[in-house]
């Protein structure tokens, strides 16, 4: 099979799967694939001939088509993947903050004495 072929199968692939958007719960799965589909896609760009004939450029119009839904697309769901990262974190330590209130108060005001 031509390597432009393998390429066009895994970038629709990639693109099937981007479209359907990152689930809400249980990611792991989703990001997994996407992962295994990006290394496949890296592996048969890397295998592509340096000439081409006029059907692998047919071809390859159809992948550069493609990518500009993939690439806005991956963008915006690793800005989502960040933005709920960032947000665990802050629920995080406000769950701290609330088990432990005076944990982090600042010395602000207060006299400490240094000798002992």
């Amino acid at each position: 099979m031509p390597a432009v072929k393998i390429l066009l199968e895994i970038t629709k692939n990639l693109y099937d799967h981007v479209s359907a958007g990152l689930p809400k719960e249980d990611r792991e799965p989703y990001i997994k694939r996407l992962n295994e589909l990006l290394d496949q896609r890296q592996v048969a760009i890397q295998n592509l001939p340096l000439t081409y004939s006029e059907d692998e450029q047919r071809m390859g119009r159809l992948i550069l088509k493609m990518n500009e839904t993939i690439d806005p697309l991956l963008a915006r769901q690793f800005e989502e993947i960040k933005h709920n990262l960032s947000m665990m974190k802050k629920k995080k330590e406000k769950n701290v903050q609330y088990a432990n209130p005076y944990q982090t108060l600042s010395g602000d005001g207060m006299y400490f004495d240094k000798k002992k």
